[in-house]
């Protein structure tokens, strides 16, 4: 088998393009190296930091004690992986998920530690916006099912980075580990950003619309992965032509589309997805069936939470997306499940969202 010979600053661009702050230490914890990220991170500039001790990136009540066990356990064990404060250089303090391993030269003793970092100020901001709404239990997983997802991709970063400062490593190792770190830093990327937008969901296209308006937005925007999937049926457009609501027709289209990928999802490809839709009173209801495997009652409380799921290599945000955008317009989603018999759910919107003095005279 051929191999391929990489120039030797390919690394070091690396380490300096991806999203995760990377700090280096010698053995005594004096900061010997800081990519970019950690640089913006902390606030600091390479001339500024390095030669620091690695004091100044913690909290002054967390040198003593913290910090010095981190660094026991990262000298004399396999290194630290969890939440932590850390401080810029102005004072301030931020989350972060932090790894540490440590690194031994194989011929002349040199030890670095090194430190890998990704900011979740924002999570834990929703973790606190989460505490007076949702029950304690589910706010716990949602917050180990984050951390989960956040963490699997920096320990990687950190592994791998940690593999590439070894002295001697073959052409294939080395364009497997750089391979590893770039599509480890995308994924990191692509949660964080996920993540971002569902924080952010701010509806900013609010108008009237006509209920026809969303299915066709729907099934046009699955067409592609209706395909080779389970077959839908969506009801004819000119049966919901003078159904009419007020809303961001973009969020709704989506918030559906997430509920029947969801249902497609859980039925094998000679079964079907139902879409109904109804108009009582001020409200309408856009129903997804599906005669899948169900939800199981211990799971039921918990699918609407960020990144829960049972799927093996999903982030689990459809459900979440979901019920954020259904929120913002007003509505709820109602969820009937059996298990080994499949999931109904329900969309309840209302026709119209806005106070009625903006809306008829008085």
């Amino acid at each position: 088998m051929d191999t391929i010979t990489f120039p030797q600053n390919l690394s070091s661009v690396l380490i300096e393009i991806v999203k995760t702050g990377i700090v280096i230490t010698d053995r005594d914890a004096n900061i010997r190296f800081a990519n970019n990220m950690a640089l913006e991170l902390l606030c600091y500039d390479k001339s500024s930091i390095k030669g620091k001790s690695i004091d100044i990136m913690f909290l002054p009540e967390d040198t003593d004690i913290f910090l010095k066990n981190l660094l026991k356990i990262t000298r004399e064990g396999n290194g630290f992986e969890g939440e932590a404060l850390l401080r810029r250089k102005n004072g301030d303090r931020f989350f972060v998920n932090l790894s540490t391993a440590l690194y031994k030269g194989n011929s002349n003793g040199v030890e670095f530690i090194i430190f890998t970092f990704q900011d979740i100020t924002n999570l834990k901001e929703m973790e606190k916006e989460s505490l007076g709404t949702e029950g304690l239990i589910g706010l716990e997983m949602m917050t180990d099912n984050i951390s989960h997802q956040i963490r699997n991709p920096i320990v990687s970063i950190g592994g791998f980075a940690l593999r590439l400062a070894r002295e001697k490593v073959s052409d294939e190792e080395y364009a497997h580990y750089t391979r590893v770190i770039h599509d480890e830093s995308r994924r990191l990327e692509y949660i964080i950003d996920r993540l971002f937008e569902f924080a952010k969901i701010s509806p900013a296209g609010y108008a009237p619309l006509l209920l026809s308006e969303i299915i066709v937005g729907v099934e046009k925007s699955l067409r592609n992965h209706l395909e080779n999937s389970a077959n839908v049926l969506f009801p004819e457009p000119e049966t919901l032509s003078t159904t009419r609501l007020f809303g961001d027709l973009a969020l709704l289209i989506r918030a559906v589309q997430c509920i029947v990928q969801n249902a497609i999802e859980a039925v094998s490809q000679d079964e079907e997805v139902i879409v109904e839709c109804s108009d009582i009173g001020n409200k309408i209801y856009i129903t997804v069936k599906d005669n899948g495997n169900g939800i199981s009652s211990k799971d039921l409380p918990y699918i609407f939470d960020p990144f829960f799921t049972t799927k093996f290599n999903h982030l689990g945000f459809g459900l979440a997306m979901a019920k954020r955008i259904i929120q913002e317009h007003k509505g709820q989603i109602n969820v009937d499940s059996v298990p080994d018999k499949g999931t109904r759910i329900t969309i309840e919107l209302p026709k119209e969202r806005r106070r009625e003095i903006r809306t008829k005279l008085l």
